[in-house]
């Protein structure tokens, strides 16, 4: 005989916990704002969620009022970010570095996050922004064709002062511990053989393996001294590029605690080409970046660079532009009429055409001038004539 079961709800179906947002449905600022009031309280700690959500919330509204940052100096965007400061300034909050990526993975515009990072500062006067960190809002910069901010997070996170000298207390400690470690077996070679053979616990004939034991630590530390210039020199070579160098007369030192930020503006000189155009050659940066990023001090007197700021508040980077060799190719190509060289279409890749329909989106935010969408190709006209 059958018999119907008759089975509970909560056996069939996972009843599980329902987490509501506490800002959902809220399309205005007047409503986030007062929202945000009552629900962090300011004289107990926050807790870290309740302030990124509260952020993301500030983050969708600012999204909803215009389409990317075309119209940024809105009043209802002024008062946004100003939400955002005047919550992350709360001493209730603890703005650490935790806080700092979770909010910098909301993918907020790149002037939030500016802005962000130098509260993060005032907040933090003496902490350092990893590279790791740095690079979630520099690379949503590019993506966004955002040159100049990019520029901006740059010199506010890799090349801050507090970076540097934490890249400079990393150089020190490592040539430390090669000197002291050095030293160390220098001293137990030469004195605890010399211990042990008095008190009859190595033979005789230990005592002149501490000479070829000395030897061998003098190669070893000679090794590691070129194995560290090596380094030093791929560094430079992965970091610029193809685009950029150091500046004649910059201490090897400078390489390691200002080699990310090569980096960053070698990756900003490379996206530069691939919006501009790259000019003539398909390589050529746009010059006002490059005279931006490579600034020469006209009043420097001496024999050592060092980075600083012009008369007029211009940063002073200690880069050089590297020679355009596919503009060199060009001229070879002239000059040979053409010996020697094939034409072959260049690749198309996927990624880079999804990245321009992206930036069709925005305004365009660091475009040459018209006098300099055609580089001067004097050295032609002069090979024209001679011929």
């Amino acid at each position: 005989m059958l018999k119907r079961t008759w089975i509970p709800l909560a056996r069939r179906f996972h009843v599980g916990r329902i987490i509501q947002n506490n800002y959902a449905y809220i399309s205005d600022f007047p409503t986030l704002s007062s929202k945000i009031d009552s629900t962090i309280n300011t004289t107990e700690k926050v807790p870290t969620d309740a302030v990124v959500e509260a952020v993301r919330a500030c983050g969708n509204l600012i999204a909803s009022v215009h389409e990317y940052d075309k119209f940024w100096e809105n009043p209802i965007n002024v008062s946004i970010q100003n939400k955002v400061l005047e919550l992350l300034s709360k001493d209730t909050v603890e703005f650490d570095k935790e806080l700092l990526v979770r909010l910098m993975l909301l993918k907020l515009p790149t002037k939030l996050n500016i802005l962000i990072v130098s509260e993060f500062y005032k907040r933090n006067p003496t902490a350092f922004i990893d590279r790791s960190i740095a690079l979630i809002p520099f690379r949503q910069s590019l993506y966004n064709g955002d040159l100049q901010n990019a520029l901006k997070l740059t010199d506010m996170t890799v090349g801050h002062p507090n970076y540097v000298d934490h890249r400079a207390k990393e150089f020190r400690s490592g040539v430390i511990r090669l000197v002291c470690s050095a030293a160390g077996i220098s001293l137990m070679s030469k004195f605890g053989v010399e211990y042990l053979i008095e008190f009859d616990i190595l033979p005789e004939a230990w005592r002149h393996l501490s000479g070829i034991s000395l030897m061998l630590v003098t190669y070893l530390v000679n090794s590691s001294f070129f194995v560290s210039m090596v380094k030093f020199g791929r560094q430079v070579v992965l970091s610029g590029g193809d685009y950029l160098t150091w500046q004649r007369g910059t201490f090897y030192t400078h390489w390691y605690t200002h080699g990310d930020e090569m980096l960053f503006c070698s990756k900003i000189v490379d996206a530069d080409i691939n919006i501009n155009g790259g000019g003539i050659s398909g390589n050529e940066p746009t010059p006002g970046l490059i005279e931006e990023l490579c600034r020469v001090d006209p009043f420097f007197q001496g024999h050592t660079l060092k980075p600083g700021y012009t008369r007029d508040g211009k940063k002073i980077r200690l880069l050089e532009a590297r020679d355009n060799m596919e503009e060199i190719k060009m001229q070879a190509y002239w000059m040979t009429g053409g010996d020697g060289f094939e034409w072959v279409e260049p690749d198309q890749d996927p990624a880079t055409l999804i990245w321009k329909n992206h930036l069709n989106k925005f305004d365009k935010p660091y475009l040459k001038d018209d006098h300099d969408t055609v580089k001067s190709l004097k050295w032609a006209d002069d090979l024209v004539k001679d011929n």
